[in-house]
């Protein structure tokens, strides 16, 4: 219940969201929410996202979160608890400082109230 309501939160803060999804460190989905996204591609999306993390570690090991943007959206992602994933998807090019700032927040909750 508490995870739902951390997602939902960060959904609802970050302005032109559009998904967020909750992995573990297989790559698989525990919890998301979308828009407009079909929930099936925001698991292959966020999954992806697990793989990216994974290689950037390999090279650079402090990392905790990193994006991208693309002309169509942007894409977030966090490192939690050191065995999850927190990946956030908005419409277009998204703020990176207010963004990553509520990233972190939900991060912290998750990390205080889930794990």
């Amino acid at each position: 219940m508490e995870l739902s309501f951390i997602l939902a939160n960060l959904f609802a803060d970050v302005p032109k969201a559009e998904a967020v999804v909750f992995l573990d460190k297989e790559g698989e989905t525990i919890e998301n929410f979308t828009s407009t996204i079909p929930p099936f591609d925001v698991k292959i999306i966020g999954a992806y996202q697990g793989i990216h993390f994974k290689q950037f570690l390999k090279n650079f090991s402090n990392l905790k979160s990193f994006y991208y943007s693309g002309n169509l959206h942007s894409v977030f992602c966090t490192l939690v608890g050191g065995e999850y994933y927190l990946v956030l998807i908005t419409k277009g090019k998204a703020v990176p400082g207010i963004t990553l700032r509520f990233l972190e927040k939900a991060k912290r909750e998750l990390e205080e109230k889930v794990l």
